[in-house]
C-alpha cells in the first residue's frame, strides 16, 4: 500500500460532534418559528445544500435565509445556533496536530460561506490546527457529493490521491473519495482511526 503523505479530515462528525437538533432549537427560539418549519424551509428545501456548493456569497446567503423564514435573522443568531450545534473533539485535534509533524493535514467540510467566513469565531481550535488548510465545499463550487472536489483540494495542498487518507463518517462521501483515487477510512471513533493509522505506518 502506498505511503500516506496527506490526511484529509471531515469536520462535522469527525473533528466535532454535530447536534443538528440543537442548532434548530436555537434558531427556533430566536425566530419564533418551529424547528420543523426551519428545517423544511432551509435544509429540506435544498437551499442550504446550494450554499454548500457555492451558489451564494455570505451576504446573499443571509438575505435569502431571512427571506425563506419570513423573519429577519441576524448573523449573531445564525452563529450562535451553529456554535450551539458543535462540540469540538479536542482529542481528535490533538491527533491531527501530531500527524502534522510528519504528514500534511487538511480539512474538507460540506459547508457554506457564512461558516467559512466566521470559522475563527465558531471553532477557533480548528483554525489553529488547520489554518488555511481548513477547506469548505463552497470555495470549490462543489462538494463531497461529487468526486471532483477531492482533486481540487489535493491540488491546493500539493497532495497525491493514492498517498492521501480521507477520514469521514458518511459512506457516500467516502465512496466518492475512493472513486477519486484516495484511500479512505470510515470514522467510527478515534480508537479505530488510531488503529488504521498505525496499520498504515502513519502513527
Amino acid at each position: 500500500m502506498p505511503l500516506i503523505e496527506t490526511v484529509l479530515f471531515d469536520m462535522d462528525g469527525v473533528l466535532s460532534h454535530y447536534d443538528f437538533a440543537r442548532r434548530l432549537e436555537v434558531l427556533a427560539a430566536g425566530t419564533g418559528l418551529t424547528a420543523t418549519e426551519i428545517d423544511e424551509r432551509i435544509f429540506r428545501s435544498g437551499f442550504d445544500a446550494r450554499a454548500d456548493d457555492g451558489a451564494y456569497t455570505a451576504d446573499q446567503y443571509m438575505a435569502e435565509f431571512s427571506r425563506l423564514l419570513g423573519v429577519p435573522v441576524s448573523i449573531a443568531l445564525w452563529l450562535d445556533a451553529r456554535r450551539a450545534g458543535m462540540s469540538i473533539d479536542l482529542e481528535m485535534l490533538a491527533l491531527a496536530r501530531g500527524l502534522a509533524e510528519h504528514t500534511t493535514i487538511a480539512m474538507l467540510t460540506n459547508n457554506g460561506p457564512v461558516l467559512r467566513a466566521h470559522l475563527p469565531a465558531v471553532a477557533p481550535a480548528i483554525v489553529e490546527t488547520f489554518g488555511e488548510r481548513a477547506f469548505f465545499s463552497c470555495q470549490f463550487a462543489t462538494g463531497k457529493t461529487k468526486p471532483d472536489v477531492f482533486g481540487l483540494v489535493l491540488a491546493a495542498v500539493g497532495g497525491e490521491p493514492e498517498r492521501t487518507l480521507f477520514v469521514d463518517d458518511t459512506t457516500d462521501y467516502l465512496e466518492n473519495a475512493r472513486v477519486a483515487g484516495l484511500q479512505i477510512h470510515h470514522f467510527r471513533g478515534i480508537d479505530r482511526l488510531r488503529d488504521e493509522l498505525s496499520a498504515l505506518g502513519v502513527l
